[in-house]
């Protein structure tokens, strides 16, 4: 395979059966490398200028330098002339991918030379990244949220009351511990603080300080909290809350805005009831905008 590909990357591609077209491949669509996860690949077709439909497309993936195996799959025609997917790769680094390109009786053979990238992030909104660091500080602030109020359980439950109150939590920090929970939270929070953005809002450093300062003060009154900060640096975590407040802040502008306009429609109904509309009609805007952006996911095929 390794004198094969590099006689045919110096030709660039050979034809095998009867082909006479004049073919050219392109790759619309690199795969990255993360452990456990297989990335996107994509190239587009096109045939004496014009976009290939109905063709058999099989790629072999190959280091360039290294010998690390091979890897295969099918690639699914998507229209336009694309065919797609997905490749888990083990290592980031220069790759050959050597196509099979199928039409009929006709076969051509098209190597492609790639450089592979590592990807840092487990999920994209948009443009936006959503890295493991911000999974790691969600969790670590969930922690910290049950540990206060397993604190709370202590001062005024008692027996089995108490118990039942600390499996509670116990259940609710399991599931805040969840990699696509964590992952499915940032994601809708980094949508609707975008939404917001679109909305002409914004936040200030003094909004983000006077929230930090809050949460400071809150989080000075129990020990566990302290231990937790302590544990994941304190620096560090007051670094990434400034981050993480500010989509806070954007997304409960949103909030903010359907819950004066139901207000406003709705005089004489109840506070209470106002929060259900509007807690309502959020969560409607938050699918449409997840709808309406570009989001990808990164997560490895066995989640810890």
């Amino acid at each position: 395979m390794r004198k094969l590909t590099v006689f045919l990357f110096s030709l660039l591609f050979l034809f095998t059966g009867c082909s006479n077209g004049d073919w050219e491949v392109t790759v619309k669509t690199t795969p990255f490398y993360k452990e456990g996860v297989a990335a996107p690949f994509a190239v587009q077709i096109k045939e004496n200028g014009k976009l290939a439909k109905q063709l058999k497309v099989h790629a072999t993936f190959e280091m360039s330098n290294m010998d690390h195996g091979k890897i295969e799959v099918d690639l699914h025609e998507k229209g336009n002339g694309i065919y797609e997917e997905n490749v888990q790769l083990p290592m980031e680094g220069d790759w050959e991918a050597l196509l099979v390109i199928k039409k009929g009786s006709d076969k051509v053979e098209k190597l492609l030379k790639m450089h592979v990238k590592k990807e840092e992030a487990v999920a994209k909104v948009g443009k936006e990244k959503i890295t493991m660091d911000d999974v790691r500080f969600y969790q670590a602030l969930s922690k910290i949220e049950i540990a206060i109020q397993k604190e709370r359980a202590q001062t005024t439950y008692k027996g089995a009351a108490l118990n039942e109150q600390l499996a509670y939590w116990d259940r609710r920090e399991q599931y805040a511990n969840r990699l696509n929970q964590a992952v499915s939270h940032l994601v809708e929070l980094q949508a609707m603080a975008l939404l917001a953005e679109e909305k002409g809002h914004g936040v200030t450093k003094q909004e983000i300080a006077k929230t930090i300062s809050a949460l400071r003060s809150q989080y000075a009154r129990y020990e566990t909290a302290q231990q937790i900060i302590h544990v994941y640096g304190e620096k560090k975590f007051w670094e990434d809350y400034s981050r993480y407040s500010k989509l806070r802040l954007l997304a409960n502008d949103v909030y903010n805005d359907l819950a004066g306009a139901v207000k406003k429609a709705n005089p004489t109904v109840s506070d209470s009831e106002i929060r259900y509309l509007a807690q309502k009609q959020y969560e409607e805007l938050l699918l449409s905008q997840i709808d309406s952006l570009h989001v990808e996911l990164y997560l490895p095929n066995r989640l810890s």
